[in-house]
């Protein structure tokens, strides 16, 4: 259910923050920005803080290949905007044409060894996670694989809540827009705005 308090409740400042935005990018607001100005004190601050710092900071991951991991982690969650958005920010940045159905089909996909076992460890952390035992670490450092499951923690908040709030792009070209601003702001908001 699409929520008009997230595309309209927002203070002054934030009102006029995604205005501009909007100018700039001549499209509409991301929602996921939409939502974290929405109450940064409650959403806003923490969770692009984490999302950052999941996304963007020092990791044994490329920043694309964590891109491949959100996105398939949103495709295990069903999630048509963030199966979307990512897809795109892992294509710009990796160079490969990636598409939801690759995700779908990742064990015939020609992923790599890497992402192979951190998309096995994630599957299986989402959807039977007690069953995770000592014979499942993967062929992959402990970091790496603890990176791999933040990610997938980061995907599996954010896909609940796209898909709750009806988060949509409009087509093609506005899916691979978002897809850039979000590649050229790294997941920050200026921090005035999160006040």
């Amino acid at each position: 259910m699409r929520l008009s308090v997230l595309d309209r409740g927002h203070r002054w400042k934030q009102k006029a923050a995604i205005a501009v935005i909007e100018l700039v990018g001549r499209g509409h607001a991301d929602p996921v920005a939409k939502l974290s100005l929405y109450r940064p004190g409650f959403f806003g601050r923490p969770w692009l803080r984490f999302c950052a710092s999941i996304m963007r900071g020092p990791s044994e991951w490329s920043d694309g290949e964590r891109e491949m991991i959100a996105a398939f982690v949103s495709n295990l969650n069903a999630c048509p905007f963030c199966i979307g958005i990512h897809t795109g920010t892992a294509s710009l940045l990796t160079g490969e044409s990636l598409h939801a159905e690759r995700f779908a089909d990742w064990r015939q996909a020609g992923f790599g060894p890497r992402l192979a076992a951190a998309f096995g460890l994630v599957e299986k952390a989402n959807s039977s996670p007690e069953a995770i035992g000592a014979a499942d670490r993967p062929a992959i450092s402990a970091e790496s694989a603890s990176d791999a499951l933040y990610v997938a923690f980061l995907f599996n908040t954010i896909n609940r809540l796209a898909n709750a709030f009806d988060f949509r792009w409009m087509d093609d070209a506005d899916r691979m827009r978002i897809a850039k601003d979000l590649n050229q702001i790294r997941y920050s908001v200026p921090a005035f705005l999160l006040r």
